[in-house]
């Protein structure tokens, strides 16, 4: 199909072949809003949990396949998103602003 997107035969195999397109685009707009998210350090957790799933499920196939090159680059971003899911980012995130912001002084 011209003008569709690629998408890989994991979606094909779980959804169909007729919930390629719409799903391929709805995982990119997640994955888009996860990178603002990152960026701007709000949800960063929220976030993370996205990026878990995601890196677990492109580093399986790689290291079982033998790519233990792009394995290990895929599976430190999958490091990277489970400390973050595990503890946020308090200090340089909008989410850690807030929480500051909403914690009572006990003076």
């Amino acid at each position: 199909m011209s003008g569709s997107p690629e998408a890989n035969g994991l979606v094909r195999n779980l959804f169909g072949v007729g919930m390629v397109v719409p799903l391929t685009y709805f995982f990119t707009v997640l994955e888009t809003l996860a990178a603002i998210s990152f960026i701007l350090g709000f949800v960063t957790r929220l976030a993370a949990v996205w990026g878990v799933i995601e890196f677990a499920i492109i580093v399986t196939p790689l290291l079982l396949s033998g790519n233990v090159g792009q394995g290990l680059v895929h599976a430190l971003l999958l490091t990277a998103s489970l400390v973050l899911l595990l503890n946020g980012s308090p200090t340089l995130s909008i989410d850690g602003l807030i929480a500051k912001r909403l914690k009572p002084n006990h003076n």
